[in-house]
């Protein structure tokens, strides 16, 4: 009988749900169009019982027609936990405009969308213009999240029968390090299973400066930040005596007080080096992503883009933030498995302090996979553009470890043109040499 008694709350819950709501148990997505570019944006319903639902963002190559042609499709994830690819897509030069200082949204000749199509999540629920009318919609987990994630896909490909049937890829940055494994995992698991849903032609990911594995990546910060001058030897102690309490509580399970300490860490390094911005060791300032949030927030972009005119837009929901329930877990035992299905990408900016390159390349050491020690010991290729070097780049059989110069946190913010070359050289499986 006890337990029967918590079933009957999430039922009055949906009922009530039901009764105040049945505007929301309908999806909303259709085409919109904006400086000669159009796709197709809005919510889907991912669990009929209560109206939660996803919102995408769908932006057409150019020329290309997403019902008609075999171009492959981007699809981005952005971070956080709890971060908008509405927002992040357009502030890394991604899609077809940019917003500028004037609020104004003008052509973008970085746009990924000269080649392929590009769709964006507000993922998971509660991010963006994703929203869940009940708490028990929410999974707070990369496991969880992945299946609701799967389930969204399956609802597009019989909405839009076109749209996934070409090359997928997976793109995404910072904790895009579990939420794009995650999804790579699920679908192809699911591409195994004898009779799956819709047999996703899943062709390869991305990750740019990804949070994969806590543990070893929270243990490289006094020596990037003192290697780069940040900060001076005592402080370097200091910060290394943080780093060895967070692996003794990573270690017996205390997560609060392992996550505390790496709030500690990074406070510290800022404090002692002046208040760099952690995403990028070259500035004293944090991103401002106000004129994006202000335009996507405007009643007539919600109306273009069938959104929720009631939902105040954020650039990352601190909601969302805190219920992630495995944000000091590892998505590095997933990795094995998918590299040996597909194409796998991961990308560093050089000037990143909060997912260094230090961090980067022990991660990608621990991988248990057979051929990571050839990757290691491959040469590495000096990478051009436009006779320019834009970075250095690992590649061993399908894993490829690039490091993008003068850029932190948000590659493609800071090098369009070279974030931009190194997708379509990944996507494209040409060479690094110019």
């Amino acid at each position: 009988m006890g337990k029967l008694k918590y079933l009957i709350v999430p039922l009055f819950t949906i009922l009530e749900v039901l009764s105040q709501s049945e505007d929301l148990l309908s999806d909303t997505d259709a085409e919109w169009s904006l400086l000669g570019y159009s796709g197709y944006a809005g919510e889907v319903v991912i669990n009929p019982l209560t109206g939660s639902s996803y919102f995408y963002w769908l932006f057409q190559a150019n020329q290309g027609n997403i019902f008609t042609d075999k171009r492959p499709l981007i699809i981005w994830l952005s971070g956080g936990p709890g971060c908008s690819g509405d927002t992040y897509l357009i502030f890394d030069n991604a899609t077809p405009f940019i917003i500028n200082s004037n609020g104004k949204p003008v052509s973008n000749p970085y746009a990924w969308t000269s080649e392929y199509h590009l769709m964006t999540i507000d993922y998971p629920l509660g991010v963006g213009f994703s929203f869940a009318n009940s708490p028990y919609d929410y999974k707070n987990n990369t496991t969880g999240d992945s299946n609701q994630l799967y389930n969204f896909l399956i609802r597009l490909t019989q909405k839009y029968p076109a749209w996934l049937n070409r090359d997928i890829y997976f793109f995404g940055e910072s904790y895009g390090g579990h939420w794009v494994p995650g999804i790579a995992y699920k679908i192809l698991s699911e591409n195994q299973s004898p009779n799956p849903q819709f047999k996703f032609n899943l062709k390869g990911i991305g990750m740019g400066d990804p949070w994969i594995d806590p543990s070893t990546q929270t243990s490289s910060y006094g020596h990037y930040a003192y290697s780069s001058g940040l900060i001076n030897q005592e402080e370097l102690q200091i910060i290394e005596t943080y780093e060895q309490e967070l692996q003794t509580e990573l270690s017996l399970g205390n997560l609060p007080e392992a996550y505390m300490n790496w709030g500690n860490i990074l406070g510290l390094t800022a404090e002692y080096s002046g208040g760099i911005n952690i995403y990028d060791i070259r500035q004293y300032t944090n991103y401002n992503y106000t004129i994006i949030e202000e335009w996507l927030n405007s009643n007539e972009t919600k109306t273009m883009l069938h959104a929720p005119l009631n939902i105040v837009h954020e650039d990352c929901s601190q909601a969302v933030y805190n219920m992630t329930q495995d944000f000091l877990s590892s998505t590095g035992i997933l990795l094995p498995f998918i590299l040996d299905s597909i194409n796998v990408l991961i990308w560093i900016g050089q000037d990143d302090f909060i997912v260094n390159t230090p961090a980067i390349e022990n991660t990608i050491a621990n991988i248990n996979w057979p051929n990571i020690q050839n990757l290691i010991n491959t040469n590495k290729i000096i990478w051009r553009v436009n006779g320019q070097i834009a970075g250095y780049v690992k590649k061993f059989s399908t894993f490829t470890f690039a490091s993008l110069m003068k850029s932190g946190h948000m590659g493609s913010h800071d090098q369009p043109v070279n974030a931009r070359d190194m997708l379509f050289r990944f996507i494209n499986n040409e060479g690094w040499q110019q």
